[in-house]
C-alpha cells in the first residue's frame, strides 16, 4: 500500500473490518493509532494499581485485546467516536481490575477469620462460630461491628449479603464492609497478642 494510505482510512472503517473480517492489518493500525490513548488512561490508575499490588505492566499488556474487543463491540450507529468508545472500555477494564482485586481481598480476609475461628473448636461447643469473637468484639466502642459479625458468621442461618446487612443497620453497603474489616483487624491483633486494648 502507498505511504500515507492509512491516513485516509477512518477508525470506523477499520473497526468494521475487524468485526466482519477479523482483519489483523486493521487491528494493527488501530493499535498504532490508539496505544498512546490507552497508556494515558492506564497511567491515571497506576497509583491505585500500586496500592492494591496490581502489576501495571500486566494491565498494560491487555491493551491490544481491549482494542480488539472495542472494535468488535463498536457501532457507528451510536453516534460515538471510536476513540471515545475505546477510552471508556479501557476505563471499565481498569475499574473492573480494581474491583476484582478488592473482592478477592475481602474473600481472603473472610477466609482468614473463619480459619482462625475453626482452629479453636473449644470455642464452638454451641455450634456457633460467633461465640469465639463475642468477648473481643463486645469491647469495641462501635457496637455495629459486633452486630455485623453476628449476622455474617452465625452458622444457624444462611449468611446474608452485604446489602441485607447494611439495610438492617441502616448504613451503606461500603460502611458495612469497612466496619467488618475493622473487626477483622482487631481480631488479628488479638491473635498476635494476649494483651488486647481497644483502640477503635
Amino acid at each position: 500500500m502507498e505511504k500515507g494510505y492509512w491516513d485516509n482510512v477512518s477508525d470506523n472503517y477499520l473497526a468494521e473490518r475487524i468485526k466482519v473480517l477479523h482483519c489483523e492489518i486493521s487491528l494493527n493500525e488501530l493499535i498504532k493509532r490508539h496505544s498512546p490513548l490507552c497508556f494515558k488512561i492506564i497511567k491515571k490508575y497506576s497509583s491505585s494499581f500500586y496500592a492494591n499490588n496490581i502489576d501495571v505492566k500486566e494491565t498494560s499488556s491487555e491493551k491490544n485485546l481491549i482494542i480488539w474487543n472495542s472494535a468488535k463491540s463498536f457501532s457507528s450507529d451510536k453516534n460515538v467516536k471510536f476513540s471515545t468508545w475505546l477510552a471508556n472500555q479501557v476505563k471499565y477494564n481498569c475499574l473492573n481490575t480494581l474491583n476484582k482485586k478488592s473482592k478477592d481481598r475481602l474473600i481472603t480476609t473472610e477466609d482468614e477469620i473463619l480459619d482462625v475461628l475453626k482452629e479453636r473448636p473449644e470455642e464452638q461447643s454451641n455450634g456457633n462460630l460467633f461465640e469465639f469473637t463475642h468477648n473481643i468484639l463486645k469491647q469495641l466502642k462501635d457496637k455495629r461491628i459486633k452486630q455485623i459479625f453476628k449476622m455474617r458468621y452465625s452458622i444457624n442461618d444462611k449468611k446474608p449479603s452485604w446489602c441485607i446487612v447494611a439495610k438492617k443497620l441502616n448504613i451503606s453497603t461500603q460502611t458495612a464492609i469497612n466496619l467488618h474489616n475493622r473487626g477483622i483487624d482487631v481480631l488479628r491483633k488479638k491473635m498476635k497478642s494476649e494483651k488486647f486494648l481497644d483502640s477503635i
